[in-house]
């Protein structure tokens, strides 16, 4: 499968970042997926990932890209929304009734979650915010 398009970087980038938003201010402060340097997570993604998993990634996008105008009825698409609409339309889509959609969400959660962690700096944030509890 061919690398990422610029718009689909942009369009994966944009429902990542949704996913996993900066945490309030303060000293237990993480910071949001869109403020971390991905290029080595993808680069690990594309190398060794399945074939599946990265078809399934981008259909995934795809979809939930164009999803603001079938779920939320509204002539945009996800990464041009605001952010509560993008939140909005992300809880909607994982609590929604057909199988498929709610599966898209959680795929693409997973693979942030990994994309997350795959961050040497949040990794130990969070191994400290462990160890402190």
């Amino acid at each position: 499968m061919r690398g990422w398009a610029a718009f689909e970087r942009r369009w994966r980038d944009a429902l990542f970042a949704a996913m996993i938003p900066r945490t309030a201010e303060g000293a237990d402060e993480l910071p949001g997926l869109s403020e971390l340097d991905l290029t080595s997570f993808w680069e690990v993604l594309d190398r060794t990932a399945p074939p599946l998993l990265r078809f399934g990634l981008r259909a995934s996008v795809w979809l939930l890209t164009f999803a603001p105008l079938l779920v939320l009825g509204t002539p945009r698409l996800f990464p041009s929304l605001p952010a509560e609409k993008r939140d909005a339309l992300l809880r909607r889509a994982a609590g929604s009734r057909p199988y498929l959609l709610r599966q898209l969400v959680a795929a693409v959660k997973a693979l942030a979650c990994l994309a997350y962690l795959h961050d040497p700096r949040v990794r130990s944030l969070v191994e400290a915010r462990a160890r402190a509890a």
